[in-house]
């Protein structure tokens, strides 16, 4: 369920458990907005003055990488892909 308000959207989750954790899900338009996927890693922040808590996406790149230069590679490993698999298969 969520809750549209001033330009931001509130979702209500149900806190699940796995394993000795606890887990919440997160909505699936949120996560295709924010190009999430399994095994992608997030930072929870706890605010103690509202006294909730914050989740973020965590992009991480290794040291030195700008994701310029990363957004680049990636759209022509994209444009060429075929063409480098059949070099890789030579």
């Amino acid at each position: 369920m969520s809750v549209e308000m001033l330009g931001e959207k509130h979702y209500t989750r149900r806190v699940s458990q796995v394993g000795n954790s606890l887990s919440v899900n997160i909505p699936k338009d949120l996560a295709m907005k924010l190009k999430m996927n399994k095994g992608d890693e997030v930072e929870v922040i706890y605010d103690e003055e509202k006294d909730g808590l914050i989740i973020k996406k965590r992009n991480r790149l290794p040291d030195g990488i700008r994701p310029e230069v990363l957004g680049a590679m990636n759209r022509a490993i994209s444009k060429y892909d075929k063409a480098l698999r059949n070099l890789k298969d030579r």
